[in-house]
């Protein structure tokens, strides 16, 4: 999937600003190119999205789309998402008016606006683009391990649970690894990511015998020329809906290092009941299952310490450090640079090629 990001977006996020659910807004606020002039919730309305989420300055927040749509937008984004990836019927009415409006839908559910007769119709007598983030190539390939050949040092976050904030971490050591000079890349594997890139595939709609070949034919095509190739995690080993399109990632991606991904203060795994094991278990089996393809180490612990106190987050930060023994931090509060140093010192260090891709066989 690509996806132009030079656009002047309207977040769609009724109700839901602030919550949570409305990640996909929130991450292209924090992290995309495309200008956000106006988002839509009517419980916030009135405020900007730095009064209520800390982040994209003085964007209004309206209450409805026409108001939305006097700020010049040429785009709206279905800024939320839920599980099932199911849309709400109480949308319709929204999305219709945002097409008489002169606005393309972009939308990230599993739900395609394309499907939809109604949305259909009314986009191609107004010439609108109904752009559905979750639908998958035509075409894609059963993995084959090839991505462990690659010459950039692949870097994949995995989690203890969805929504921990893994792909906000790849993009923070993407960003710091520019930064200090070095050739990055950031793959993205859902809805979110690719409308930040602008290019990727949302890995838990592809067919299960493809997921792990998507991300591999990811991985090989965005890795020449780079040091690092920062590619985003869904989900967790340990959840019991979501296992599966992980381990595709994990399987796919052949990462030579990881970074494990935790909410600060998350002690179940969403809303199943099952805990969260400690961080230094954990870090453990996804070293196993990774092991199958391709040895890698998890190398640091990123947290979100979001909405806590500066004291509380400090004290999480520590603990995971004392747990694990690696380096551990909030990259959006604090910086990625403990993240990055273990990967840069890899970098330096890395057998050679050829021996990278024929590791030794695990013992039994």
């Amino acid at each position: 999937m690509k996806v132009d990001t030079n656009r002047r977006l309207v977040v769609y996020a009724q109700d839901e600003f602030g919550t949570g659910r409305a990640k996909t807004g929130e991450g292209v606020i924090r992290y995309g190119t495309s200008q956000v002039v106006a988002v839509v919730d009517r419980r916030h309305a009135g405020r900007t999205t730095e009064d209520v989420m800390g982040i994209g300055g003085a964007i209004p927040i309206v209450g409805t789309v026409q108001e939305a749509a006097r700020f010049g937008a040429d785009s709206m984004l279905l800024g939320c998402q839920f599980t099932g990836g199911e849309m709400p019927e109480s949308w319709r009415q929204d999305i219709i008016s945002a097409l008489n409006l002169g606005m393309d839908v972009i939308n990230g559910l599993h739900d395609f606006l394309v499907d939809d007769p109604e949305y259909a119709a009314l986009a191609k007598k107004l010439n609108r683009q109904l752009i559905d983030l979750r639908k998958p190539p035509d075409k894609l390939p059963v993995a084959s391990g090839k991505a462990r050949d690659v010459d950039a040092l692949t870097v994949l976050t995995v989690g203890t649970d969805c929504s921990v904030g893994k792909m906000t971490v790849s993009l923070e050591l993407d960003k710091l690894a520019k930064l200090r000079g070095y050739k990055s890349g950031f793959v993205a594997t859902g809805q979110t990511g690719i409308m930040i890139a602008g290019a990727g595939i949302a890995i838990d709609r592809v067919i299960g015998d493809f997921m792990a070949g998507a991300i591999e034919e990811l991985v090989v095509e965005n890795s020449p020329g780079l040091d690092f190739l920062f590619v985003e995690g869904q989900g967790s080993v340990y959840h019991p809906g979501f296992s599966g399109v992980t381990l595709s990632l994990l399987h796919g991606t052949a990462p030579e290092a990881m970074i494990l991904c935790h909410q600060a203060g998350r002690k179940l795994i969403g809303k199943t009941g099952f805990p969260i094991p400690d961080l230094a278990k954990l870090a453990g089996v996804y070293e196993s299952l990774a092991a199958i393809i391709r040895p890698a180490k998890v190398v640091g612990i990123a947290l979100n310490t979001f909405g806590l106190s500066e004291d509380d987050a400090r004290v999480h930060i520590e603990e995971a450090h004392r747990l694990t023994g690696l380096p551990a931090t909030d990259p959006v509060r604090y910086s990625a640079e403990c993240l990055l140093e273990p990967l840069e010192a890899m970098l330096k260090t890395r057998a050679p090629k050829a021996e990278l891709a024929n590791p030794a066989p695990m013992r039994t």
